[in-house]
């Protein structure tokens, strides 16, 4: 059984207004949970791409090292930090003519990292490995806006006009990872399709809402808890805390009520 993990994180992109403060600290923590509870081996199962080295092309060639020889009971896990948007769809496959992206450091709008991207490189995921994606970004017609003085902005960007052809607001960067969560892939989502997710100043620092709240979750539910156990305790926190988005969990309804992060077969009760 292999267990690897590809973690990205970007606080910095090239234009400063652009700025976020807590992704650096999320595959920080991500890593360490991974290391400590879940035994991931030392021997650079763990890749982490931050700011600068996070580039499309580091990422989709990262991605294909987390699948690369993957089989039947290993579990694989990526993990996202950083803006979301969405631009209009160029294949029609999208019934509101907008595909989902995630935002490299070097973000082409005229050719970004689209759903059918991250579909195209996982849609060949073996039968029986486990992998977990977790996006903490968004979208949202608003834009770029700080929700308090200093403490909390949202992980969106807005195409450019050139580029943008609608003004709806979108169904999140949740559809980003639904397309993976088709191959059998389980999502963690940071929020519903018409909020916004945190970068936010939490306990000392920042971080992201869900990332902060989802490690915390995992440390306090016991090696036993489900996937869904999790995420109700990961919305019951952020909830407590007075943040209103609304995490999201998909992928097949047996591996759900699974152990978080256990192989397959343990998952399926095999």
């Amino acid at each position: 059984m292999t267990r690897k993990a590809l973690l990205v994180g970007l606080n910095h992109y090239p234009d400063p207004e652009n700025t976020l403060r807590g992704c650096i600290n999320d595959v920080r923590q991500v890593s360490d949970l991974l290391y400590s509870r879940f035994g991931f081996p030392a021997n650079g199962a763990i890749r982490l791409l931050t700011d600068a080295r996070a580039t499309a092309a580091a990422i989709v060639d990262r991605l294909r090292w987390l699948l690369d020889g993957a089989q039947a009971g290993d579990v694989l896990v990526f993990h996202y930090s950083g803006h979301g948007s969405q631009v209009p769809d160029r294949n029609g496959d999208e019934v509101d003519d907008l595909d989902e992206i995630i935002c490299p450091y070097d973000l082409d709008w005229e050719n970004p990292f689209t759903d059918d991207d991250l579909y195209e490189i996982v849609k060949d995921l073996p039968p029986g490995v486990n992998l977990t994606v977790v996006l903490d970004c968004c979208h949202s017609g608003t834009g770029l806006r700080e929700a308090a003085p200093g403490r909390e902005r949202n992980r969106c960007l807005v195409a450019p006009a050139a580029v943008s052809q609608s003004r709806r607001v979108g169904r999140a960067v949740r559809r980003f990872g639904s397309r993976a969560a088709q191959r059998g892939a389980i999502l963690i989502a940071g929020c519903r399709s018409d909020q916004t997710s945190a970068d936010a100043y939490i306990d000392g620092d920042y971080h992201g809402a869900l990332t902060y709240f989802l490690c915390k979750a995992i440390e306090a539910t016991g090696s036993g808890a489900s996937y869904r156990d999790v995420i109700e305790r990961v919305r019951w926190d952020l909830r407590d805390n007075r943040f209103d988005q609304v995490p999201q969990l998909e992928g097949p309804s047996q591996l759900l009520r699974g152990q978080v992060l256990a192989p397959l077969a343990e998952l399926v009760g095999g």
